[in-house]
């Protein structure tokens, strides 16, 4: 069967968001780090991303890639400082040039892309919170930071949201918020 003899009208999603791993993954958290209530996938979240009837394309966890994925599985807690290394920066442009590559893609087919989500606290996918023995401070993600910086050198414009597990309820309205407007911009 070719195209033109396809009679029901193609009624797929032309949006996309880009979401961390351990979104709908948590298993791929450092050791000791899943609260909050969400054990296997962030619900809250993925629900909302569902209901807008949007394209979801899961991102390259780094933290996991670092010396393979059967030591990264089982890594234990550590804070941005820990991760600053050439070796762990590489994996991180490397894991931002493949996603900048798929959204470039994306954008030529003329499909949307509404957001990019980050996690905030990780050293990688954190968009603008970090931990450290005095506290918060606003720093994104190594990962996050390399994705920003080729997504601008390709002149391409895509809205962060960064989750906080703590404060779902704010992280939840920015999102549906942004979802929202986003749906009213587009006629597809």
């Amino acid at each position: 069967m070719s195209i033109s003899e396809i009679k029901t009208p193609d009624q797929r999603s032309r949006r996309f968001i880009f979401i961390p791993f351990c979104l709908i993954c948590q298993a791929f958290q450092a050791q000791g780090i899943v609260r909050h209530g969400y054990s296997a996938t962030i619900k809250p979240i993925v629900e909302e991303i569902l209901r807008h009837e949007i394209n979801i394309i899961q991102m390259p966890c780094p933290e996991s890639r670092l010396g393979g994925y059967e030591n990264g599985l089982k890594r234990g807690p550590k804070g941005i400082s820990k991760y600053d290394t050439p070796e762990f920066r590489e994996v991180c442009q490397r894991s931002a040039s493949e996603v900048t590559d798929m959204i470039k893609a994306i954008l030529a087919n003329d499909y949307k892309i509404v957001a990019i989500l980050g996690i905030e606290f990780s050293p990688s996918c954190s968009i603008k919170l970090q931990y450290s023995n005095k506290g918060t401070f606003h720093q994104s993600g190594i990962f996050i930071e390399s994705l920003k910086s080729q997504l601008a050198k390709e002149k391409i414009e895509i809205p962060f949201v960064g989750i906080n597990r703590r404060g779902m309820k704010k992280s939840l309205k920015e999102l549906r918020e942004l979802l929202s407007q986003q749906k009213n911009l587009l006629d597809f």
